[in-house]
Formats: structure tokens, C-alpha cells, sequence
């Protein structure tokens, strides 16, 4: 008689092991996805909004993706500290979490550069309103979505494309569709260009930073986070940026929501880029070599 559990671990092997092997690392996450989508589906019986149901359909996709990462890096590249790899536990917690408290304190930094022009300029009211729903969302979109995001881009799917391609194509790449998941296209083409690039050069950026901390990626969610986060709680009670503020200035988006995608904020990465690298060079080229 047959074991169930052997025939299901069989199988996800069958599956991870398809070749090309890009074939698979393509259709992965959409896969994930689909899946989740499903798995969501009997809360339809809850009557909830759109947005609540897409919610939930992302929260069982990330679970699928956390539950699948070690039979990923086990069948497709015999790697069994997976964790590792994927650059969560190199360090003690103590030193995770100086890592990510710098990311955010960075992050923090990277914003008020941005709000400076704007403040000179008049183009910054300060409102002053915090509620504590906005402090929480606030901390819950730092955790989430720096903790999801960076997992996903600068661990699984640089890891995945490192095997594959080597550490240079694997760089590009996984900045290219971390840039490319994030643009809706509602906006002109050459906003949108400015704001692809800004998303592109924050992604190589949150690589050096991982470079920088020798595999972990800790601080790289820190700065991840901190960013996302930091500017929902300014722009939900704190400030209000004019209309009249300038695209190259504040971003492009009919509600501001990056920040770092106008050519100045793109400037400030590329800044931050090259000093991070000339500042910690040695560390930097030690791991991706």
C-alpha cells in the first residue's frame, strides 16, 4: 500500500525538478498564486470586500512559499540549510535585529532627505493627526511587506538565479521584476520609466545591502520596510504633500506612494548605492565572490 505523504513528496520533486529550470522559477510564484486564490475562495461565504478576499489569497500564497522554500533548495539544488541560503538565520537574533533596526533608521534618513526640497518649498502642511490604527498598519506594512518582499526578491529569487545564472545575472534580474511587479502603468511613460528605475535601483541597492551584511537579510528588510511603512504613517495623518509638488521631486503616482521614484530620490540611491559599496567593499566582494 502506498504512503501518501512519500507519493506527495515524490511528486513536488517531479515538479521542482522540470527542466529548464527557469520554467519552473518563472511559474512559481504565479502557481503560488493560483493556489492561494483558491484557498480563499470559501471565504466568499463571509461576504467580504474584494480587497479583504485578495488579502487573505496573499497570506495563504506566502504561507505556501515559507512551507515549500526547504524542499525547493533541497530537491532543486541539494541545499539543506535553506534558512540560511535564504539569509534569516546567519547571525544571532541579537545581531538580526540591530540589522533591521539600522534598515530602518536608514530608511528613515532616505525619507527626510526627500521631504527636505519639500519643506523649503512649501510643498509639505503638517497635519499632525496620528491614530493608532495608522501606527499599527504602519508597523504591520514594515514587518509584512519588508519581511514578504525581500524573502521573495532578494533571497528566494536571487538565490534561485544565482544557481542558475551567476551572482551578476542573478543581481539584474530579480531587480528587473521586483521593479516590474510594482508598476501599474496608469501613469505616463516616462513617469512610469522613472518610477521602474527608482524601484530597479532600490532593489540593487537592498542587494548591497544584504552584500554589505554578508548573506543576511535582515537589514535589507529593515530598509525595505522602513520605507514602505514610514511613509504610509507620514502620509495617513502626519503630512499632506501638495498636488503642486513636483513629480521629479516627490514620485509620480496619484497618491505618492514612491516616494524614491522621481529623479531625486533616484539620485539619492544611486548615491547610497556607490557609498555603500566604496564604504563596504571588502565585505561586499568578499561574499559574491
Amino acid at each position: 500500500m502506498h504512503n501518501p505523504n512519500k507519493i506527495s513528496k515524490k511528486t513536488i520533486k517531479s515538479i521542482f525538478l522540470i527542466k529548464p529550470k527557469i520554467f519552473i522559477t518563472i511559474t512559481f510564484i504565479p502557481f503560488l498564486y493560483l493556489l492561494g486564490w483558491i484557498l480563499s475562495q470559501p471565504f466568499l461565504l463571509l461576504s467580504l470586500s474584494k480587497e479583504d478576499l485578495s488579502l487573505i489569497g496573499t497570506i495563504f500564497t506566502f504561507f505556501l512559499f515559507i512551507l515549500l522554500m526547504p524542499k525547493w533548495f533541497n530537491f532543486r539544488w541539494q541545499i539543506r540549510n535553506s534558512w540560511s541560503t535564504l539569509g534569516l538565520n546567519n547571525k544571532t537574533i541579537m545581531k538580526n535585529i540591530l540589522s533591521f533596526s539600522k534598515g530602518i533608521i536608514f530608511a528613515l534618513i532616505l525619507l527626510i532627505l526627500v521631504l527636505l526640497p519639500l519643506l523649503k518649498s512649501n510643498y509639505i502642511v503638517w497635519l499632525g493627526g496620528l491614530s493608532l490604527e495608522t501606527i499599527l498598519n504602519g508597523i504591520l506594512l514594515t514587518c509584512g511587506v519588508g519581511f514578504a518582499e525581500e524573502i521573495i526578491f532578494r533571497g528566494w529569487l536571487f538565490e534561485d538565479l544565482k544557481l542558475q545564472f551567476g551572482i551578476k545575472v542573478a543581481l539584474i534580474s530579480q531587480s528587473i521584476v521586483f521593479s516590474l511587479v510594482h508598476i501599474g502603468f496608469k501613469i505616463p511613460f516616462w513617469n512610469t520609466l522613472s518610477t521602474l528605475i527608482g524601484l530597479f535601483t532600490l532593489g540593487i541597492f537592498c542587494s548591497i545591502i544584504r552584500f554589505k551584511d554578508e548573506g543576511s537579510l535582515w537589514g535589507a528588510i529593515g530598509v525595505h520596510g522602513g520605507l514602505v511603512g514610514i511613509w504610509f504613517v507620514l502620509n495617513n495623518g502626519l503630512i499632506n504633500i501638495s498636488r503642486e509638488a513636483p513629480g521629479w521631486l516627490v514620485g509620480y503616482g496619484t497618491t505618492n506612494t514612491n516616494p524614491l521614484g522621481g529623479l531625486y530620490g533616484i539620485s539619492i540611491l544611486l548615491i547610497s548605492c556607490i557609498f555603500y559599496f566604496l564604504k563596504f567593499k571588502h565585505q561586499i566582494l568578499k561574499f559574491i565572490n
